[in-house]
């Protein structure tokens, strides 16, 4: 039994979050699609999914995968897994779904911003014990601009851009990245230095502020990483199927 983790980019893995799930005692089976690996054409033996980042647009069917992985995501939801979406996961889920996404008009969120619980967000189980407002990492050119049907607002900035959202109680989406660390967002700056002017910030704006937010995050991440593994992905919860994956990454 394990969760099923889907990634997009050699340079967007799951990061800090996934040694929290295993540190929690939970087995990754990591199916890289952008490095040529299948989506599993049926869900025995999977105890959630997560859907990872990725610099590709939400829209872009050209991918081979995309379309697969949003029938996956769409069939976990149909079997009541949990789901979770980070950043283009939580736009692949909203489409899974019936929402909608659209390219930010204002270009690339780029580094740190902060993030309000709504009242919903305030009351949720995995959020709890966080801030109502505190700051997260951003890296989307696109977002949710239509929550699917029944979708809930967990967090959002002062400019109504959805950042947290949760479909029934075992389907959640980030548009934020909690899995980053500093040495990623260095990585993702070196790797796109043009986004990041076209943005209108540089390196060493984004990389100072992340040495001044970083305690706090990543105090506050960790707390979200557990809940996740504790809540979301319960191990002793486990109920659909007894088959074995194809590979499993460590």
């Amino acid at each position: 039994m394990s969760i099923l983790v889907l990634e997009h980019s050699d340079r967007c893995r799951c990061g800090r979050l996934a040694s929290a799930l295993r540190d929690h005692g939970h087995v990754l089976d990591i199916r890289r699609l952008n490095d040529g690996d299948s989506i599993p054409e049926d869900l025995e033996g999977i105890d959630g999914i997560i859907s990872a980042g990725g610099p590709m647009a939400p829209d872009d069917d050209s991918h081979a995968w995309m379309n697969a992985e949003i029938e996956c995501l769409s069939k976990a939801i149909d079997l009541d897994l949990p789901v979770l979406g980070i950043c283009l996961g939580c736009q692949l889920l909203a489409r899974a779904l019936g929402g909608s996404v659209h390219k930010r008009p204002s270009g690339t969120n780029i580094g740190w911003q902060e993030t309000r619980l709504t009242p919903e967000g305030r009351e949720d189980r995995l959020f709890a014990g966080l801030p109502w407002n505190w700051t997260t990492a951003f890296w989307n050119s696109w977002q949710v601009d239509s929550l699917p049907k029944d979708a809930q607002v967990l967090a959002s900035n002062q400019d109504g851009d959805v950042h947290a959202w949760r479909h029934g109680v075992r389907t959640y989406a980030y548009q934020f990245h909690p899995e980053v660390s500093p040495a990623i967002l260095e990585n993702w700056i070196d790797d796109e230095p043009d986004v990041l002017q076209q943005a209108g910030t540089t390196k060493a704006e984004v990389m100072g502020r992340t040495e001044a937010e970083w305690p706090s995050f990543e105090r506050l991440t960790e707390r979200l990483f557990k809940a996740c593994a504790l809540l979301l992905f319960p191990l002793e919860q486990r109920s659909i199927g007894t088959g074995k994956v194809r590979e499993v990454h460590h």
